[in-house]
Order: structure tokens, then C-alpha cells, then sequence
């Protein structure tokens, strides 16, 4: 349930596999603004252990060649991701619509697949306190569809989760995050994704595929409606107080006809158990993720691949619900280290970078003092080697299909 990249991915392995897979997706199409569109290393290197890297190259994207970071508006440090394990996996900034578009036509080309667009699953069938399928509501009429196993893959706000009853557990979240993206104009801009610290905000600036500008402002949580209350324009200039001089100028410029920025609600929780008999949970479904460090798009994408390694035996020997449940015990016990760690590892910097006192002015006194506009590799392994190639192996172990179209 949910043709986001999870599902979508899974879908894919599946019909490839011989499985006979029906993916429900709400929207008729993808065309929509997604908020996290960047895949690192962790989800770049399964996509092409799974075949789909020449689909991958077309979808459209920008490489990114590192990350400047300023203080106070001046540039501290410049990272860069030459090291040699990036070579082929630079982190890249892509269109999660043209991305989405891309799974479901490779899927498409196997005869088993079928897309649901533009359909709402509104609840869980249970038989003998095992679910064994959904009821859906297509605008037209309520459906009844059966499966052998329901997988909810239907991200942070997902039904399958709410109709499951699983129970979970948050992690407070200091911050949220206001979105908008700004046409680029003539600002001339390298391929490199900027961050401004100081003063208790954190501005993330990314170039996009489509020659704009995406914005991400880091508010403490719960103070949007007084800044939307400012006004677009005035916000804008608020932003821009926490940008260097050029981008501060672009952001003046383009004030007035900026698009209506959006707020994301930073979430991060985990769900007490990913399976019940006859139901999976995968990805924000399962864990949401919180936009620290860029992750949740590829968790999902390893999610699914592990999901697949466990799960297409099963389907394929008959679909026993013994075996179907054992195998989705499997999945979250090759899944759960990683998540846990990232979403550790994603809890520390708002709890620093939002706070405004005289201990964090020091810092970045000396961070900004001892990087003086520095070039440095970033490293392939340490913490920031966790979040940009994951914790655990993800390995897929391969598997035939029969079905393929002509």
C-alpha cells in the first residue's frame, strides 16, 4: 500500500521475482512536490545492485559534489565528496516524481504487476485475527482485495499502521521545517549543498534538476503560524539574514514573488513491532524518519530490498502464512540495528545547532576559526560514513522472472 519509493521498489523486486503484486497508491500520478529527494550512497548502491542503475541515470537529478557549510554567514569549510567510494555513488539530488514514474514502468513491463491509481485503502480485513486484505474506496465504490501478505508502505501517515493497532513510541523533535523552492534567476551556483548556522537557525540551501533553488528553514517547533503570519515576503527576508551576502541579495530579489512555503513537521518514531499475522510495515510506515542527514528515502529503498530477499521465497513455495510470518519477523530483525542508529545519530544536531547561548557561540567561534573556508575530503566511514552509506549490509541476494511481457 503506497507507491513511494519503498513500495514502489518493492513492487518492482516482486513482479520481477514472479509474485503476483497489486501496489494501491492514493494519487493518480506523482506530480507533486516531495520533500526528500536526495539519495546518498546507501540507496544509490542497492538501486544498482538491483539492475536499475541506466534506469536510475536518466531519471532527472543533480550530483552533488559536497557540502559548504557557513557560520554566521561566512563560509567555514567546504566538504567534498572526492573521496573514491563516491566515485560512482556521489550523493544526488533527484525528481522523486520522474523517480516513482520510473519504478511503476519497470514494473509494468511484467505481467503479474498491477497499479491501482487514485485509490484509498480505508481499512484492514481480518479473518481469524490474521489480515487477509483491504477495503478500498476508488471515488466510485468500496473494494474488497485479498493478498496473502499486506505490506503498508504508505509512509508517516500511514492507514495500514492506524488500522493495525500497532502501537509506537516518538522521540521528542525540537525543530520543524520550513519548504519552499525559488527559482535559481542569475545566481550562478556550484553543485554543492550549503548549510548556514548561527544564531539558533539552520538554513539548508540545494540546487534542483529544474534550475530552482530548494530551501529548507530550521524553526523550533510549534512557531510556524507566528512566521507565516509575517507574510511570505517578510519571511523571506528572515531567511535571508541567515544566508552570505550573495545568496542574501538573491533572496531579497526574488522576495516578492516567491511560491507559498510549506511546513514540514519533523517526526521520528518506531513502531513497537513491524508485523502482525498477515501485515508488514516498511519504511516511514514503519519507522518515520526525521529529514536529518537525508535519510528516509533511502531506508525505505534498503527496507524494501531486504523485505524482498525475505519474502520472495516464501511467496514463491506456495505463500504458507507460517513461512510469510516468520519471514516478516526476519525483515525487522535485518532492519532494526540501522534504524535505531540513524535515528540516534539524527537526534543530535538539532539539540545543538538550534540553540542560541553563549556555549554554542563559542563553538562555532572555533569551528568557524579553525575551518577559514578549508577544503577537506568527506570520509567514507566514521559517522558521517553511517549516514551516507548505512549501518548494516544490504545485499540482494537475486531472483528470476518468468513473466515478463513480450
Amino acid at each position: 500500500m503506497g507507491a513511494g519509493p519503498g513500495g514502489a521498489v518493492l513492487s518492482y523486486l516482486l513482479a520481477k521475482a514472479g509474485v503476483r503484486v497489486t501496489l494501491i497508491e492514493r494519487h493518480q500520478d506523482f506530480s507533486r512536490e516531495f520533500r526528500g529527494e536526495i539519495l546518498m550512497p546507501g540507496g544509490l548502491e542497492p538501486l544498482d545492485q538491483i539492475g536499475l542503475w541506466e534506469d536510475l541515470e536518466k531519471v532527472s537529478h543533480v550530483k552533488l559534489d559536497g557540502i559548504n557549510i557557513y557560520v554566521d554567514q561566512k563560509r567555514a569549510w567546504s566538504l567534498e565528496f572526492t573521496d573514491s567510494a563516491y566515485s560512482r555513488y556521489r550523493p544526488r539530488w533527484i525528481s522523486q516524481p520522474h523517480f516513482l514514474e520510473m519504478l511503476v514502468e519497470k514494473s509494468a513491463l511484467y505481467s503479474n504487476f498491477r497499479l491501482l491509481r487514485g485509490t484509498r485503502v480505508r481499512d484492514l480485513i481480518w479473518d481469524n485475527n490474521r489480515v487477509t486484505g483491504v477495503i478500498t474506496d476508488d471515488k466510485d465504490s468500496a473494494n474488497r482485495l485479498f493478498g496473502d501478505l499486506i505490506i503498508g508502505t504508505d509512509g508517516r501517515s500511514s492507514i495500514v499502521r492506524a488500522r493495525s493497532g500497532i502501537s509506537y513510541k516518538s522521540d521528542a523533535m525540537p525543530m520543524d521545517i520550513v519548504w519552499v523552492k525559488i527559482p535559481r534567476g542569475e545566481l550562478r551556483l556550484n553543485k554543492a549543498l550549503r548549510a548556514y548556522v548561527g544564531g539558533g537557525r539552520l538554513l539548508i540551501c540545494a540546487p534542483t534538476y529544474d534550475d530552482h533553488i530548494q530551501l529548507g528553514f530550521v524553526i523550533k517547533k510549534g512557531s510556524f503560524r507566528e512566521l507565516r503570519n509575517m507574510g511570505i515576503s517578510h519571511l523571506m527576508d528572515l531567511i535571508a539574514e541567515h544566508a552570505d551576502p550573495i545568496m542574501e541579495s538573491h533572496l531579497h530579489l526574488i522576495r516578492e514573488t516567491a511560491p507559498k512555503p510549506f511546513l514540514l513537521s519533523t517526526v521520528s518514531d518506531r513502531v513497537d513491532r513491524w508485523s502482525l499475522p498477515g501485515l508488514l510495515l516498511l519504511g516511514d510506515a514503519a519507522h518515520t524518519i526525521s529529514p536529518v542527514g537525508g535519510q528516509g528515502l533511502n531506508l525505505a529503498i534498503r527496507d524494501s530490498i531486504v523485505a524482498a530477499n525475505h519474502l520472495i521465497p516464501a511467496l514463491l513455495s506456495g505463500a504458507n502464512a507460517t513461512l510469510l510470518d516468520e519471514a516478516s519477523l526476519g525483515i525487522e530483525k535485518e532492519r532494526i540495528k540501522e534504524i535505531v542508529t540513524i535515528q540516534k545519530l539524527q537526534a543530535r544536531p538539532p539539540k545543538i545547532l538550534l540553540r542560541n547561548t553563549w556555549w554554542t557561540k563559542i563553538l562555532f567561534g572555533i569551528i568557524s576559526a579553525f575551518g577559514k573556508g578549508r577544503t577537506i575530503a568527506l570520509p567514507s566511514d566514521g559517522i558521517f560514513g553511517k549516514m551516507a552509506w548505512g549501518v548494516s549490509e544490504v545485499k540482494w541476494l537475486g531472483f528470476d522472472s518468468k513473466v515478463q511481457k513480450p
